[in-house]
């Protein structure tokens, strides 16, 4: 979905040769990037110009662009340490005086006032939402900002040009002085004619209005795509020392939507930008940032672009809000982490599995030390604890309300369940196949449905009581686990035709980790609540959309608000295996998903990383692991919100 742009027929990531200084990059001896580290912070002065036009009382009348500026504002002070007399607002609501109305002589003022006394370390913030146009020079056509005045006065003096944009803002920056800029106008994709791109094509395109003003009949002949003079300038290499950020609101050849959003009047893009950042609880890099906000316009005809000086800043920090040191660096998001991790091995039973207990212990350790957790907030349940924490249903329920207990926005929960999983008779007549799934307590050789704990149940103790904006990653690592969380969005990976010759595999332990429901509970219930006979056989096309609280949870905003994710070992036909890998008894699983983990330095988006999975378990293994999720953009966040970056060497300097 990412792709690189080319510019000057080579890619834009290939033709940039690295700053030999540049606060925020971390180089080793070789000159190259250490892209496995943090951008942190430099202390400095936070100044921002905030630019909104309505062109209020005019035919070319806008609703959403005082909005934008407002609410990026509030957003500036609330979470990224802006203080109120370093914002300079400029917009045209009818109470603004004189000086702070957006003509072209107060927005180049602006300019100047943003970067006086800048120096290294500082961030700079500007954002302009209002119309943009294009105006043609004897050699090409120009992207511009359409202040106040350009309705009736003539045009190129009364707009402001994207050279001149260069001349009075970029030209002017420090090194070292971090800058942010964001356009949610028409003909922004290349207003700031840096050197890296990034693009992101969106799925839907529908109609609102559009933030583009059509130039005076003398001066246009038509857009053009030709690749403007400035850029040809940076891409030789003029801006390379700079640390610049510009969003682009659509492409050249785009409008920008002037839109009605969560009950007010605002820009689109510059909607889709704030609820992006409100979703990662504020901290996000900045080519996430963009994938997130193609995501949220997803319905919208405008693509959204990224420019910056150089392909490392990509995956730098957004505004630098990023953790304070090294032992926080695997942690995206504020907040408190807690683990749940439940692993039995039914010893001395019949069903004995042998793995169950190494997948718990090794989770724990990369919980620790890739990801953040304390150990203090991870509870273990398992036959290796004391018997206060062996894991018989009522301690699980028990571990549910632990792992919810003050959970708030921000925090960051885990769940893990390897064991026995099964079926039983579905008591409510809502599940098609006539079954309901549960996971095996270490009690369940008793009465079930008493000493079982029931898909229905999870939803009941954990999902239902997920406050909003907690993030929740559960993993289970059993038989018919694949939708035991029954949620909104599932990504099944099939194989094909696949042998199911299980002593195939290299080491020839393997035991399923299926435990058989007692005789009185195995029979699948053969009339839903219709009164219609359902095909009750596992096999059947019905019984891969059987869950009935699925159904239930399908369109329902309870649930696609909330921050799920749920990886299950295998469909709900097939069986989750118990195996030996590199040395230890596991779940193939538990083992695969950890060997991804390690392979991508612990740091993959959900999708890729269910991807890497079944890669690694099909040679080998026949189950199929899935993924679900409240809502597809989903896919494409973090596991656990680890992202790496890049960490800043003192005084900039590369050794």
């Amino acid at each position: 979905w990412l792709k690189w742009l080319e510019v000057a027929g080579t890619q834009a990531c290939c033709s940039i040769t690295p700053p030999s200084t540049a606060m925020g990059v971390a180089c080793s001896s070789n000159g190259q990037v250490d892209d496995t580290q943090m951008v942190v912070d430099v202390p400095g002065k936070k100044k921002a110009l905030l630019v909104g036009i309505n062109y209020l009382g005019t035919g070319s009348a806008l609703n959403g662009c005082i909005n934008d500026v407002v609410n990026q504002k509030e957003v500036l002070i609330s979470h990224y340490g802006f203080e109120e007399e370093n914002i300079l607002m400029l917009n045209d609501n009818e109470n603004e005086p004189k000086e702070r109305r957006p003509y072209k002589r107060a927005i180049l003022d602006g300019f100047k006032w943003l970067y006086q006394g800048a120096k290294a370390g500082d961030l700079l913030f500007f954002q302009y939402s209002g119309h943009g146009s294009q105006y043609q020079t004897w050699s090409e056509n120009c992207d511009c900002l359409c202040p106040l005045e350009c309705l009736e006065q003539p045009w190129p003096g009364s707009v402001i040009l994207d050279v001149e944009i260069h001349k009075h803002f970029y030209d002017r920056l420090p090194k070292g002085c971090k800058v942010v800029a964001v356009f949610d106008c028409c003909h922004s994709g290349t207003i700031a004619n840096l050197s890296v791109k990034r693009d992101l094509q969106p799925e839907h395109k529908p109609k609102p209005k559009p933030r583009y003003l059509q130039p005076p009949k003398d001066a246009t002949s038509g857009i053009a795509k030709i690749s403007r003079g400035m850029r040809r300038e940076v891409v030789s290499g003029r801006y390379t020392d700079h640390q610049l950020w510009v969003f682009s609101g659509c492409q050249d050849d785009q409008t920008s939507a002037d839109a009605y959003c969560d009950g007010q009047y605002q820009g689109a893009f510059t909607w889709a930008m704030i609820k992006a950042l409100k979703h990662d609880v504020w901290h996000e890099t900045y080519v996430d940032l963009l994938d997130q906000i193609r995501g949220n316009l997803r319905g919208y005809s405008q693509i959204p672009a990224l420019t910056t000086t150089h392909s490392s800043y990509l995956d730098a920090w957004y505004c630098g809000q990023v953790p304070s040191s090294r032992s926080q660096a695997a942690q995206a998001a504020q907040g408190r982490k807690k683990a749940l991790l439940v692993g039995i091995n039914y010893r001395g039973t019949r069903n004995e599995l042998r793995g169950c207990i190494n997948d718990i212990n090794n989770q724990k350790a990369s919980l620790m030390k890739h990801f953040g957790f304390q150990e203090s907030d991870i509870l273990m349940l398992t036959e290796d604890e004391s018997k206060d924490n062996w894991p018989y249903k009522k301690r699980i329920i028990e571990g549910f309300t632990w792992l919810l207990q003050d959970a708030k926005e921000g925090d960051q929960l885990f769940l893990q369940y390897s064991g026995h999983g099964s079926q039983m008779t579905d008591k409510t007549g809502t599940e098609p196949s006539g079954l309901s799934d549960c996971i095996c307590p270490l009690d369940c050789d008793q009465p079930w449905p008493a000493h079982i704990i029931l898909d229905t149940e999870i939803h009941e103790y954990v999902y239902d009581k997920l406050p909003s904006g907690v993030k929740l990653t559960a993993l289970f690592d059993c038989c018919h686990s694949g939708t035991v969380s029954n949620l909104d969005v599932c990504c099944e990976l099939q194989f094909g035709s696949l042998g199911r010759n299980l002593l195939a595999a290299p080491e020839q332990y393997r035991a399923t980790r299926w435990m058989p429901p007692p005789d009185e509970v195995s029979k699948p219930n053969e009339v839903n609540p219709s009164g219609i006979a359902e095909c009750t056989t596992p096999s059947s096309p019905e019984f891969k959309v059987s869950s009935g609280f699925r159904r239930a949870v399908q369109g329902n905003r309870e649930y696609t608000d909330k921050l799920v994710w749920v990886y299950s070992g295998c469909q709900d036909e097939q069986t989750s295996a118990d195996a030996y890998e590199d040395g230890q008894y596991q779940g193939a699983f538990s083992w695969a998903f950890h060997k991804a983990m390690a392979e991508h330095g612990w740091s993959m988006k959900h999708g890729p990383l269910l991807v890497s999975i079944r890669n690694i378990l099909r040679p080998r293994y026949t189950q199929i692991p899935a993924l679900s999720t409240t809502n597809s953009d989903n896919f494409q966040r973090y596991f656990l919100s680890r992202k790496n970056g890049l960490r800043i060497v003192s005084g900039g300097a590369c050794a």
